[in-house]
């Protein structure tokens, strides 16, 4: 499995650094221009975060992004379960990270792409991996130009 074929979850930060097309990471722009190429999850904590830190326009254009690739994208609104937040509180997570870690836990979610989630990494047997648009990206150039 790839970066391509896996499920994998564009944490909130992403998201917005790609819709204002942040300078400073311009990766997250260019991420979003290749979301045909990916299979996103998006659970309930992240779209609540985008709801906190975006304009309603910019909300709109964000879901129209979404909808140019309805059979990529798969959102959900339910909650995760307790006990997988808990868990990951205890581990050390506040309580929005542990609820998009449980989030991608509970859905086998392979990657979280964030740019400001690594202290995850540091938490054992994450079920999951977590890179920077950067490296989602060169991953995907791989894939693309043939060395998988």
């Amino acid at each position: 499995m790839t970066i391509a074929d896996d499920w994998i979850a564009l944490d909130t930060n992403i998201l917005i650094f790609g819709l204002h097309e942040d300078p400073h990471f311009p990766a997250c722009a260019a991420l979003l221009e290749r979301m045909g190429e990916l299979h996103v999850y998006i659970p309930r904590q992240i779209i609540r975060e985008l709801q906190n830190h975006l304009l309603p326009d910019e909300a709109s254009e964000l879901f129209r992004l979404f909808n140019r690739h309805p059979e990529r994208i798969r959102i959900t609104w339910n909650l995760a379960a307790a006990e997988l937040v808990e868990n990951f509180r205890q581990s050390g997570c506040k309580l929005g990270d542990a609820a998009v870690a449980a989030h991608l836990a509970e859905e086998g979610v392979a990657t979280l792409i964030s740019e400001n989630r690594h202290f995850l990494s540091e938490i054992p047997s994450l079920p999951f991996r977590v890179l920077t648009a950067a490296a989602a990206l060169e991953e995907l150039n791989k894939i693309r130009y043939g060395s998988r």
